[in-house]
């Protein structure tokens, strides 16, 4: 068997009431306390014990007494199996198996049980050929278990009790849907094209499981069970002697193997018939699992399957029915009761306008006292520009409008024409320069055209620092009006229509939420962490004093009732559907 980590064995003296330590893999493991106490509960109970450590545990063993050891894994299986020969317990069988994710209980002491039968039924075999009879028994099981395949272990066995039992021919039938079909056949390899031997050989192998006893052919006198077919088989195929075993496995009756004779050899006395009857069930087990191994994926996907339904539908189980239960309750739950259902969004809150404030000329920053977040009325110093270069500009103009003003005097006085009319000029240059310079220096202070909050805009830590005509130094929006700004998953925008409500919540005030309105779906999207967003913007009902620019929150817009089970299932649907639309 494999899968095991540790085994021993115990056997009793000769007094019959204690058991000693015959063979062990390990000497901590046969002087576990949990294999001494499964040692006796099969003592008392006769009959094999299963149990599953509930924790690792290790500790020495004194010589004067057994101690609690070994290092028994928390979820390994120790299975612990009487030997019972004769009637007569005459030893004990302890195996721990490794635990794996598909470990069945049920499987390791059908295991168990089914590889330590043959010792009983080798017993039981008649003194005189007790050794030849063992060696044949022997030599079927080593047969069957050195195939991986069932179709070859059954040819292997077939053919070893042919030649051992001086049989013409050993057939193994195997029941499928209810009826019997031949497996293997030995000696041969073209008994398919053999049709009407075929159907006479299942029919004596059906005839043998529906009365579940083994027949023999001729029959005994004192024999009250049906022979007709395989007096047919007999008469059809010139054959003497048949003996036909049904093989069982777990009081299941799997199929049967049929042992036929001519000749010299004879018939099957009592002593071969239960020689035959001590071969099947010794490789029957085998061949069974063989068979179960061989089978296709669909065809085990299908058997547990159907031995979930068996637990959920049939008898006991009571776990598996409660949570099948739930299961069903919450599927039908979801698919039939109706949902809100809402998009989640990241939103923004921005003005409804904003302004953009620039530097008017190009200089040096003298004063800056406001800074984002500040509120602002209409006309409020913003910032201040340095005005000594354009007072020094304007000292230089004043100075020479006031000399060219005495040359023109000068030359009216002489009447010299020509000199005259370029003064005249130069004279409404320098006063025009000057308006220019007042009007710039009436404008070094910059003001608020509104009243509102600074957005952006902080330069009360640059001083002194040179700016450029037109540079943007502040952005206001006023505080009346506020647009939401949504971010909606390109998946979601199809159920997005305008006028829809909602609500939002804002990190700064995560108690409170809002009443909001759809206005406006944006028709281009933008990538952002790998994902495709659209903006779909809102307005808002009330306009809270608290609330200002650049707030960030969660928006929810109501689209309507839908199924719950809808509600949940939907993105993956989609998600589905797009891969497979790729795929294909």
């Amino acid at each position: 068997m494999t899968g095991i980590a540790h085994s021993c064995l115990f056997l009793s003296d000769e007094s019959k009431k204690s058991f000693l330590l015959a063979e062990t893999t390990s000497e901590e493991f046969s002087q576990s306390k949990y294999v001494h106490e499964s040692v006796q509960a099969v003592i008392s109970r006769r009959k094999a014990v299963v149990t599953q450590q509930a924790s690792k545990q290790k500790s020495s063993s004194s010589a004067a007494a057994v101690a609690s050891v070994v290092d028994i894994h928390s979820k390994n299986l120790l299975v612990t199996a009487p030997l019972i020969l004769n009637k007569q317990l005459v030893g004990i069988v302890s195996f721990e198996f490794k635990h794996t994710a598909k470990s069945q209980l049920p499987n390791y002491l059908a295991r168990v049980e089914s590889s330590i039968a043959w010792l009983s039924c080798i017993d039981e075999l008649p003194s005189a050929s007790g050794s030849k009879d063992a060696e044949s028994a022997l030599k079927v099981i080593a047969m069957a278990l050195s195939q991986t395949q069932s179709s070859e272990a059954s040819m292997a066995v077939a053919s070893e009790l042919a030649g051992r039992l001086q049989c013409e021919r050993v057939s193994i039938g195997l029941v499928e849907n209810n009826d019997v079909r031949l497996h293997t056949m030995s000696n041969s390899t073209q008994h398919v094209t053999q049709r009407n031997l075929v159907k006479c050989i299942e029919a004596a192998m059906l005839e043998a499981i529906d009365q579940k006893e083994t027949l023999l052919f001729p029959p005994r006198p004192d024999s009250y069970y049906s022979t007709q077919e395989h007096d047919v088989l007999i008469r059809q195929h010139m054959g003497e002697y048949i003996c036909t075993v049904p093989l069982v496995v777990n009081d299941v009756v799997m199929g049967a193997v049929m042992f036929e004779r001519q000749g010299l050899v004879g018939e099957f006395n009592d002593e071969t018939k239960e020689l035959c009857e001590q071969l099947a069930s010794l490789f029957a087990p085998i061949l069974h699992y063989r068979r179960l191994n061989d089978r296709s994926i669909i065809e085990k996907l299908k058997e547990s399957s159907s031995g979930l339904f068996s637990n959920i539908f049939g008898l006991g189980y009571l776990g598996t029915k409660l949570i099948t239960s739930i299961i069903a309750g919450v599927l039908v739950t979801t698919y039939f009761m109706p949902w809100d259902y809402r998009i989640s969004a990241n939103a923004i809150l921005e003005g409804e306008i904003e302004r953009v404030i620039t530097a008017p000329e190009a200089g040096y920053l003298k004063e800056a006292p406001v800074r984002p977040g500040d509120i602002v009325e209409a006309g409020s110093t913003l910032a201040t520009l340095d005005d000594r270069d354009l007072q020094l500009e304007k000292l230089k103009w004043s100075s020479k409008l006031k000399q060219i003003s005495k040359e023109y005097r000068e030359a009216l006085a002489t009447h010299e024409q020509s000199q005259i009319g370029i003064l005249r000029s130069q004279i409404g240059q320098a006063e025009a320069q000057l308006q220019i310079l007042e009007h710039k220096l009436s404008r070094i202070v910059i003001a608020s055209p509104i009243s509102a909050v600074i957005v952006s805009g902080d330069f009360t830590h640059a001083l002194g620092a040179p700016v450029e005509r037109g540079q943007v130094l502040y952005k206001v929006s006023p505080l009346e009006n506020y647009r939401i700004v949504l971010q909606v998953d390109e998946s979601d925008v199809p159920e997005i229509k305008l006028g829809q409500k909602g609500e939002l919540t804002l990190s700064a005030a995560a108690e409170e939420t809002f009443e909001m309105e759809v206005v406006k779906i944006t028709p281009v999207s933008t990538a952002e962490n790998g994902i495709n967003y659209f903006q779909v913007e809102a307005s808002l009902a009330a306009t809270p004093d608290f609330l200002r620019p650049g707030m960030q929150g969660i928006a929810k817009i109501n689209i309507g009732e839908r199924q719950l089970f809808w509600v949940l299932t939907h993105k993956a649907v989609d998600w589905v559907r797009l891969k497979l639309w790729s795929w294909w």
